[in-house]
């Protein structure tokens, strides 16, 4: 698949709303310029009733041909230049001005809750609750918590420290939100990403879902040991392999499936389903050692939650190896 291609796909699926805000912006300009244009060209057309114009006959080989009015060029989408929050992999706060990270957990914590309520706002007492569900905490901790949050996600950007309600908004006096006209989050990205693959088909849907598992390069919120912060992790790792497992349906090529399906095993240890189908990828690359290998990794994983194998994952193993 030509990477090539997914790059741009991808870049116009994650950036779409920005680019489609900028061309809306570009035509409103152009638009107004038109229609003034077209007012001042009425407005000297008008001439006194008194005026008599009047023109030489001309024959049909003296008139001139006037050539046909060429479409001008569509504006190109200004770049993306929000900032960028990383929580997928890594944790750290990138702007134009520069990348922030090293911060303690309560900021990952907080901006993982923020991004979790991409659609909705985080109120001040829900935040409590899953920031600190357990402990004494005072009274102006979750304030000194959001203030020098909100001056690090300026300082990236290069704003001023006292710019903080903007990029982190206290909506309608109900909860908080990340400004979404500022930052954007590489789990939105994940996530917007995957739902354009569920509704593409093709090179497109191939695209999207490159696109993503690409982006997804450890796992979310790490270092957050928080309930619901585990959950979204776990949710959103399924997503990703079932994104590989898509693509391994998708490939032509064996050795490009099984590529797929070696990553989609490493995230989710456990997924026999998967490993079923590297074996029997391999049976048909002919790779018996890599089907051993296979087989002894699954035992492994299952071995460490006290688990075997299934019947079906070891009947499949011994017919590919001639065993028993």
């Amino acid at each position: 698949m030509r990477r090539q291609f997914v790059g741009e796909t991808a870049r116009a699926l994650a950036g779409r709303s920005s680019a489609i805000r900028s061309l809306v912006g570009l035509l409103m300009t152009f638009g107004s310029y038109g229609s003034r244009r077209r007012r001042v060209q009425r407005l000297t057309d008008v001439r006194p009733e008194t005026e008599t114009v009047s023109m030489p006959a001309r024959t049909a080989h003296e008139i001139p041909v006037v050539p046909a009015p060429q479409p001008e060029p569509a504006p190109t989408p200004v770049a993306d230049r929000r900032g960028l929050i990383r929580l997928v992999g890594q944790c750290s706060i990138e702007g134009r001005n520069r990348t922030a990270g090293g911060w303690g957990t309560d900021t990952w914590a907080l901006l993982g809750l923020l991004a979790e309520h991409r659609s909705s706002l985080l109120t001040k007492s829900a935040a409590r609750d899953k920031l600190w569900p357990e402990a004494e905490m005072p009274h102006d901790r979750f304030a000194g918590l959001l203030k020098a949050t909100r001056a690090k996600m300026c300082e990236a950007l290069g704003m001023p420290g006292n710019y903080g309600r903007i990029v982190i908004q206290f909506m309608g006096s109900t909860g908080y939100r990340i400004n979404p006209d500022l930052y954007t989050c590489d789990v939105w990205q994940i996530r917007d990403l995957l739902t354009a693959a569920a509704r593409a088909k093709g090179p497109e849907k191939a695209a999207a879902l490159i696109a993503a598992t690409d982006l997804y390069i450890g796992p979310y919120l790490p270092g957050v040991d928080l309930s619901w912060a585990c959950g979204a992790a776990d949710s959103l790792n399924r997503a990703v392999v079932q994104a590989l497992a898509q693509l391994a349906d998708l490939e032509e090529q064996p050795e490009a499936e099984v590529a797929y399906l070696e990553r989609a095993t490493e995230l989710d240890g456990v997924a026999e389903h998967l490993y079923r189908r590297r074996m029997e990828v391999y049976g048909r690359l002919g790779r018996l050692q890599a089907i051993h290998y296979c087989y002894d990794e699954v035992l492994e994983r299952l071995r460490t939650r006290a688990r075997r194998p299934s019947p079906q994952t070891e009947q499949l193993y011994r017919r590919l190896t001639d065993f028993g």
